[in-house]
């Protein structure tokens, strides 16, 4: 078991379907460049084989967006001037868990190289606000395939320490507001991983 530092960059396309009519109205690209910390328990087998699992134990804000529309909703009414104001929404993610496998090879000089391949799940709660309807708040799952490459060497009395890069594919997630705003974000990450642990 041990811990990770992780420096990841956290990249998201978000598009907004304003009427749902499968015709994309917005288009954003974000990048955000976060440092979290997470832990992970794992055993390694007898033929090369390492399985795990790692948990992020807090919540994270892994997308943030807000762009401008100019609402319809009054004047096709006949009633009040259109109004214009900005929609808003957020993903927040919790109970981040990988389930992942290492097939390893030892190197003449002690090291280890190691490949990555995980499944991912997590709860996710998107919150999108718009100018021309109320709040809705969306509570999901999100899933993902993680892959990597790392590099493991032992330290001390069965400590270890492990260097990986990887990158995480998670599924879209969307939310629709009462006016049919549909707003839908693809997500993907890239880490470098420094953990330290110890074997028992």
């Amino acid at each position: 078991m041990g811990f990770t530092v992780n420096m990841a960059d956290i990249n998201s396309d978000v598009s907004d379907d304003i009427d749902s009519n499968g015709t994309t109205d917005t288009t954003k690209s974000l990048s955000n460049d976060v440092v979290f910390a997470s832990i992970f328990f794992e055993r390694e087998l007898d033929n090369g084989m390492t399985v795990g699992l790692d948990l992020i134990p807090f919540d994270a804000e892994f997308e943030s967006r807000s762009t401008t529309q100019q609402s319809t909703k009054a004047a096709a009414a006949g009633a009040a001037p259109q109004t214009t104001g900005t929609n808003k929404g957020t993903a927040d993610v919790s109970k981040h868990l990988t389930l992942y496998v290492q097939p390893t090879k030892e190197l003449d000089n002690g090291s280890k190289v190691f490949a990555t391949l995980g499944l991912v799940r997590a709860d996710v709660s998107s919150t999108v606000q718009s100018v021309s309807s109320t709040n809705k708040t969306v509570d999901q799952d999100l899933d993902g395939i993680k892959f990597g490459v790392g590099m493991k060497r032992d330290i001390g009395t069965n400590g270890f320490f492990k260097i990986e890069l990887n990158k995480t594919d998670y599924d879209d997630i969307s939310a629709t507001t009462s006016n049919n705003t549909t707003v839908t974000a693809d997500i993907d990450t890239t880490v470098l991983g420094l953990s330290f642990g110890k074997s028992f």
